[in-house]
């Protein structure tokens, strides 16, 4: 009990109102949170859920401990004999463990095979649906018990980008503005990328959604294939364009942007004379220093309205949220 306790005390600390009335003193001045950059105040964001995260994980473990405690003590049976049986799901089927490959190709080194790795993605597949039923039976306790956090979630400062000139689908002036940074190498931006399209082809006209380019990953692939798109951009195709790179992620190489833009029947001499002009490198350099400017610190990166989405990517989770901001 004692653990759980320092950890609501800090993580309040950290994301309480403190930092509201001041982070610290220096030079006889008072700094408080409104005199960091965007960047730094995104920072203190970040460290303040990170903390809030981890004591929703202790409490959700303290739940499930208490509720195996109970159990045991009225079965008259050990704890470990509960816990198993609490936790037991069948092996996976061959369906299921095949669709978790499909899912996670982009992950997993081109030189494994399916067969190699199977015994491996069974084991995983089992943990996942172990940990699924888990979740779940921690919810239902905490409906049934009428649980409450006594800790506030902290709250995303809001965040002004310069987005003029970027990509977008929706339309202007839209109740809800989701705006992403990406990199089209990212596997976790690919599974976001087709939530996003489902969503906003979901809310329309409620929801206006911004793209903006942020290519980290180290083989420079990425930066390539986003000075594509704003190629595509100048015949009319860039969401085209856009879609069909994530889908072929998995094989994107430096010739990917000509590839592309060849597949969508765009005037190859002028995608040619743009590639090789200023355009995308100037729009994609662009974005990485908003990116930079306003604290991106990964991909795929999310704002709603302003403020930084942390959940899942998933479109059940963006939807809650999107009907949350349109309320």
């Amino acid at each position: 009990m004692r653990s759980i306790r320092i950890l609501l005390t800090s993580a309040f600390m950290i994301a309480g109102p403190a930092l509201a009335d001041g982070l610290f003193t220096m030079g006889g001045k008072s700094y408080t949170e409104k005199d960091l950059t965007p960047a730094q105040q995104q920072q203190m964001f970040e460290i303040s859920m990170q903390s809030y995260e981890q004591t929703r994980a202790a409490v959700d473990n303290m739940i499930f401990d208490i509720h195996v405690t109970e159990e045991a003590k009225k079965q008259n049976k050990p704890r470990d004999e509960i816990e198993k049986k609490l936790l037991d799901v069948k092996e996976p089927s061959d369906k299921a463990v095949k669709t978790w490959f499909e899912a996670n190709k982009t992950r997993i080194p081109p030189n494994y095979q399916f067969d190699q790795i199977k015994g491996e993605i069974v084991k995983i597949v089992k943990q996942e649906e172990m940990k699924k039923k888990r979740d779940d039976l921690i919810e239902k306790i905490k409906k049934d018990k009428k649980f409450t956090l006594s800790l506030p979630k902290p709250e995303s400062p809001i965040v002004t980008v310069n987005a003029d000139g970027f990509p977008s689908k929706g339309k202007d002036g839209a109740k809800v503005t989701l705006l992403e940074f990406a990199d089209f190498q990212c596997p976790h931006c690919k599974v976001a990328s087709e939530s996003i399209k489902k969503v906003t082809e979901k809310f329309k006209d409620k929801v206006k959604f911004v793209y903006l380019d942020f290519p980290i990953n180290p083989s420079g692939i990425s930066k390539l294939v986003a000075e594509g798109s704003h190629c595509a951009e100048e015949q009319g195709k860039y969401w085209e364009y856009h879609y069909k790179a994530f889908d072929g992620q998995a094989t994107l190489d430096k010739d990917s942007p000509a590839k592309l833009a060849k597949e969508l029947k765009l005037d190859e001499s002028k995608f040619k004379t743009c590639f090789d002009g200023t355009k995308g490198k100037t729009m994609v350099e662009k974005g990485r220093q908003e990116g930079e400017r306003v604290g991106v610190s990964g991909t795929p990166y999310l704002l709603i309205n302003g403020r930084r989405y942390m959940g899942a990517h998933t479109v059940e989770a963006l939807t809650k949220e999107i009907e949350t901001s349109l309320k």
